[in-house]
């Protein structure tokens, strides 16, 4: 889409985006009054059309300044709108105020979006660290994946007709707010609800430890970032849910609560079919009478328990008594607070660790929480874990899983995935791979139950829901028995398969348009269609634009209707750019991180990839180089050969997969410790050198 039709000094609208216009640590988002930037909970537009006028034209792209005075970070910190600070849109992100718009009115008068999200994040000063195992699309609660859940669904829906209202949260005193006033803050006049669909979403973790506590802080590598009150939140969801908002993200305030304090598990443990194991709830009251007095009242009550079991399933009364276990906290993530227990005496000291102190980093801290009961389950032997991904009612993913090892602290580690049925048998089930094939059988079998279940519990299907079982041999060969071990609400660490995420994306934005679960996706609209022929730097062949687009999960390309050639490698959706501090200057260090394809777009006939969170380009250039560039390779539309770091390129090869050692500006010297791949591995940080290091291609000796 040409920028012709805009001059100097025009009022515009622009589509703002926070996380990708922003650096890591001071986004800013708009807001309606300055008092909601300034006093907290903190809430306004992270993404979504706001009021700019425009500096310069050149080409396909418009340079604006904002006119909109009130731009805050989550912190409290204003951008000075005096400041002159300019940037570069491309026409497509772009529209001339007309009548009512005009005068830098924001929201913009008159229009409707077909979908506004409301996104309650965390606010707090430890920002969010992903562990590994979630995958490519980070935690449930950080930035990464809602940004993840925009770029691979919403985006390529509705184009830029959406808008995201961001509420920050801090602490249980930000929620009680919410929760008092849900009715006047979002009530019929909130300009979120002139949209056709209006939802909310919840990136947060509901605790029932104090916020704050030393368990709370040795969580995870962030300090516990995104650990709420648990009664706080689902209060303020509840609230929310009555100003007529529903909950899309992760499950309506009820059944959210439900599956996220454990509480199903000794609810439904004398349901047979369902197979869970033996479980009972410890009542806080008795585990205070003494922690020997309730290990002894919990033996027996799992040894009841077991033997309803057996009587329901018309199975033999068991002999032997119950002598392992593991005891549990609800609202505990990462595997946490789940011990492993023997006789009676090591439930005596679970129940001790888990209710009154425990080691943690060497030091002896209490156990802060509200909880009023522990889970105690009996441990049944098995040999692996199945994870089943259900995407509106049906199985889309299988992973093999396990905890290799229980460790000194009798807590569960060394884990492990297989994404191959035969390899998860061969290295885990002694080879029986006809064992495997039963157990996985018998879990897609309850699978089907659960999920009658859940729809019990929610009157519909939600978009996605995880089940874990345990898996295990019975010593006749080809047999397997299972137990339900697990119900993950959606949000779920998806860990390294490769098309979940879009699945799941794509599902979550039709629960939110009120479609009909899998209803037929729909092609990018017109707007969008436009602009991603426009920024098409020049014509590819044909089976290189259809291994780009089927890797963008892409179904409107014209070619689409045929395969791919099976020779032809497959774009990574998403790439990692290791750069060692070493010699590097601190704008090459800026290329570090994690890259998405960017959807229909290309340059000099291959895909182009975006930094999750820096403006960093990974491009190929007019020169048959890969570049990493910034805001003025992206001003060239990538037409050009130059960057910070490079690689000579390789016939139908993505960068990935390229031989030889990356170079690095100004002097294009080989480096073999950068790395470009799917999942490449940090490196210590030394001191930065001086200077940009960018460079040109032209002129240089090539390898």
């Amino acid at each position: 889409m040409a920028a012709a039709g805009f001059s100097k000094d025009d009022e515009v609208y622009v589509f703002y985006r926070m996380t990708k216009r922003c650096l890591p640590h001071r986004k800013y988002f708009a807001v309606m009054d300055p008092r909601q930037g300034s006093y907290r909970p903190r809430t306004g537009v992270s993404d979504g059309w706001v009021p700019a006028r425009v500096v310069e034209v050149k080409g396909d792209d418009v340079c604006v300044g904002y006119s909109w005075p009130y731009f805050f970070t989550q912190r409290g910190h204003m951008a000075d709108s005096s400041s002159g600070w300019t940037e570069w849109y491309g026409a497509g992100d772009v529209r001339k105020a007309t009548g009512a718009s005009q005068g830098a009115r924001f929201p913009e008068p008159a229009t409707q979006p077909d979908l506004a999200l409301i996104t309650f994040r965390w606010g707090g000063f430890n920002e969010v660290i992903a562990p590994g195992q979630w995958g490519e699309t980070g935690s449930s609660v950080s930035d990464i994946f809602i940004d993840s859940f925009v770029d691979m669904a919403v985006l390529p829906k509705l184009g830029n007709n959406f808008e995201v209202w961001t509420v920050y949260v801090e602490d249980r005193g930000d929620l009680a707010k919410l929760a008092d006033s849900a009715h006047l803050i979002f009530g019929p006049n909130h300009p979120a609800m002139r949209a056709k669909h209006t939802c909310a979403m919840y990136h947060l973790y509901p605790t029932g430890f104090e916020e704050n506590c030393v368990p709370n802080k040795e969580t995870g590598e962030d300090g516990g970032a995104a650990l709420v009150d648990s009664k706080s939140l689902f209060r303020c969801i509840q609230a929310v849910e009555r100003a007529g908002i529903p909950t899309r993200f992760p499950h309506p305030s009820g059944f959210y609560e439900l599956l996220t304090s454990k509480r199903w598990t000794y609810m439904m443990a004398l349901t047979p079919s369902l197979r869970v194991p033996p479980t009972i709830a410890m009542p806080r009251m008795l585990i205070e009478r003494g922690c020997a007095f309730a290990a002894k009242k919990g033996m027996l009550a799992l040894q009841s328990v077991k033997n309803q079991q057996a009587k329901l399933r018309n199975e033999t009364k068991p002999v032997a008594p119950i002598t392992k276990g593991v005891a549990k906290l609800g609202y505990s993530w990462e595997a946490l607070d789940v011990k492993f227990w023997e006789e009676e005496n090591g439930l005596k000291e679970a129940i001790y660790q888990l209710t009154q102190t425990i080691e943690i980093s060497q030091e002896i801290t209490g156990q802060p929480h509200d909880l009023e009961s522990i889970i105690i389950q009996e441990y049944c032997k098995h040999d692996l874990e199945l994870r089943l991904y259900v995407v509106e009612g049906k199985v889309e993913s299988a992973i093999y899983t396990k905890f290799c090892r229980i460790k000194e602290n009798l807590e569960f580690g060394d884990f492990k995935e297989l994404f191959d049925s035969k390899e998860a048998a061969k290295q885990w089930m002694g080879n029986d791979t006809l064992a495997l094939q039963d157990g996985e059988r018998q879990c897609r079998e309850i699978t089907d139950q659960w999920l009658v279940w859940v729809e019990a519990q929610l009157a519909e299907q939600p978009p996605a829901i995880r089940f874990d079982f345990f898996v295990g041999r019975t010593g006749i060969a080809g047999q397997a028995q299972v137990w339900t071990l697990e119900i993950c609400e959606l949000g779920f660490s998806m860990l390294g398969a490769k098309d979940l995420p879009q699945k799941v994306f794509r599902a979550m934005l039709r629960s939110m348009l009120g479609e009909s679960q899998g209803a037929a996706e729909s092609n990018a609209p017109p707007q969008q269609a436009a602009i991603a022929d426009t920024e098409r730097a020049e014509p590819v062949g044909q089976a290189i634009s259809e291994a780009i687009d089927a890797a963008a999960g892409d179904s409107s390309s014209a070619g689409a209707a045929d395969e791919p050639d099976e020779d032809l490698p497959v774009p990574p959706q998403f790439l990692q750019i290791v750069i060692p501090s070493k010699n590097m200057t601190e704008d090459q260090l800026v290329c570090a991180g994690k890259y998405k394809m960017m959807p229909r777009r290309e340059a000099n006939g291959y895909p182009i990839w975006e930094h999750v969170s820096r403006k960093r380009w990974l491009y190929y250039g007019n020169d048959d180089f890969w570049y990493v560039g910034d805001e003025e390779e992206l001003r060239l539309k990538f037409d050009c050969d130059q960057g910070y770091i490079r690689h000579e390129g390789e016939e139908f090869t993505f960068p990935t997969a390229l031989s030889g050692h990356w170079e690095r500006g100004p002097d294009w010297t080989p480096d073999p410790v950068i790395v470009v791949s799917e999942d490449g591995k940090p490196r210590k940080d030394d001191d930065a050198s001086k200077g940009k290091g960018k460079a040109k291609g032209k002129n240089k000796n090539r390898k």
